[in-house]
């Protein structure tokens, strides 16, 4: 039966966990970031609570390297910071590997090949100092900066969010609707009582993640795989929001799935983590990636930065709109590649529902 938890850095400011201890069952602890070993400055008073309160916890560090070395260096970092709580972890040391702040996109984003390098020089230098190692990132990243075999013996632990009505689940997500994964990020905005805000929250489906401990061993793996749809009619965009969400699983599991359309869809989904934010905003707008969730889901992580690129671009030309007769605010978003919430914003509309013909909106 998977375990439901939560990670935490410092971010989440002094977090009572005894007021969540009833309702979570592990909490994997930020310990720093970065090659020069900034420790979290929260990382000791919630491993020590953790520890008085008996709740079981794992450790993770958000990689900045930007090479092998820098990787191992950071890997040297935190095997310093968790040393005095060797006997006392149960729940896996993770390497967070993504771009949430766009750092190494900023500052030279490595080759996948690179990038997978420095995934496993870290875990190898955790694992030889005696402790269980797993990867941390989104399953957009796992199916593209760090799809390769050699990860393959590597535990993972996937971010990947469902959403309904363009909102996140929460925490009405339930944990048999993924399998074959260490452990599952299923939302960024769970809520509990004792805390006023949003937490990351997940499913492990690993009892104990320790050297030693026999459960840590044995991933389950992927049941019922999806059947194949080599002529399934659907659009290369559709199936792109499938892979996205986790429908047809990764690896093996995928390609049988996806069949003759495995390529097609897998490069639509490679652009999307290549191409220039000027290429994916100018296609966006010409529709290829859909309106509203489509888009959300499609663009994943390059949304917000595509959608501000456009935006930018229409203010900058000024570009107005006259509204005609039975147009309504959702057609016209999806018209120009934007959406109700910037056009509401641009021009202050109180009520979504109600424009009239010859209103002058701003796109």
């Amino acid at each position: 039966m998977a375990k439901r938890g939560i990670d935490i850095s410092s971010h989440k400011g002094d977090i009572n966990l005894a007021a969540l201890k009833s309702q979570i069952d592990f909490v994997i602890i930020r310990v720093g970031y970065g090659v020069s070993g900034t420790i979290d400055t929260k990382f000791k008073r919630n491993v020590d609570l953790c520890k008085s309160l008996g709740i079981p916890f794992g450790f993770y560090w958000y990689s900045y390297a930007l090479d092998v070395n820098g990787a191992k260096q950071e890997a040297t970092n935190f095997l310093n910071a968790i040393a005095p709580y060797k006997n006392d972890y149960s729940m896996g040391c993770w390497f967070d590997m993504e771009d949430a702040d766009s750092y190494k996109r900023n500052h030279g984003m490595p080759s996948n090949s690179t990038l997978r390098a420095m995934c496993t020089a870290w875990c190898e230098k955790v694992e030889n100092a005696g402790y269980w190692a797993g990867i941390y990132a989104s399953e957009s990243w796992f199916n593209n900066q760090l799809r390769d075999s050699e990860l393959d013996r590597y535990a993972k632990w996937i971010a990947q969010w469902p959403m309904s009505g363009g909102k996140q689940k929460g925490l009405a997500v339930d944990a048999n609707s993924r399998s074959g994964l260490a452990m599952w990020q299923f939302t960024s905005a769970g809520r509990f009582n004792g805390y006023n805000g949003n937490l990351d929250t997940n499913y492990a489906y690993i009892d104990k993640m320790v050297v030693g401990d026999s459960s840590s061993n044995t991933q389950p793996q992927p049941s019922n795989p999806q059947p194949s749809i080599a002529t399934h009619s659907g659009s290369t965009l559709d199936l792109a929001v499938g892979v996205m969400q986790g429908k047809y699983r990764n690896g093996d599991d995928r390609k049988n799935a996806l069949g003759s359309r495995y390529d097609e869809v897998q490069d639509f989904i490679n652009h999307i983590t290549t191409a220039s934010v000027d290429i994916l905003a100018a296609e966006t707008k010409a529709g290829k990636y859909g309106n509203g969730d489509t888009r959300k889901i499609v663009l994943d992580s390059r949304y917000d930065e595509v959608q501000d690129k456009i935006n930018v671009s229409s203010s900058s030309s000024q570009k107005t709109y006259t509204v005609k007769p039975g147009d309504t605010l959702s057609g016209i978003a999806s018209k120009f590649g934007t959406t109700v919430d910037v056009l509401i914003r641009k021009n202050g509309i109180k009520n979504k529902n109600l424009i009239y013909a010859g209103q002058i909106l701003k796109i």
